[in-house]
């Protein structure tokens, strides 16, 4: 692992949290997106499966909460200057990658 200074570790701690962040909310938009296109999608003239697709639908349409709560979670750890526990993570992976990729070799 190359050397890295304590402000570059904080930086991408920082930068891991918003994009995780991001990335929950781009799935909680997506999840809305994807339980409409279910629900529509799946509509027939049988009564059976339309009752199939609402139940898809909503089964689906549960998922945004969660990626929102996740999202608004990793924004308010950001805020609360939690990246040192994101930059524990970080070498962690990296850790993990290292061991993986001597393993390959």
């Amino acid at each position: 692992m190359s050397y890295v200074n304590e402000h570059q570790l904080t930086e991408r701690g920082n930068a891991m949290l918003d994009k995780l962040g991001y990335i929950a909310t781009g799935l909680g938009l997506t999840s809305i997106a994807a339980s409409i296109a279910a629900w529509y999608t799946e509509k027939t003239e049988d009564e059976i499966e339309n009752a199939h697709a609402e139940r898809t639908g909503i089964f689906i349409g549960l998922w945004p909460q969660t990626f929102f709560a996740l999202a608004i979670i990793l924004f308010k750890l950001k805020e609360m200057g939690h990246e040192k526990d994101a930059e524990r993570i970080i070498k962690r992976m990296e850790t993990k990658i290292n061991e993986f990729s001597k393993k390959k070799a």
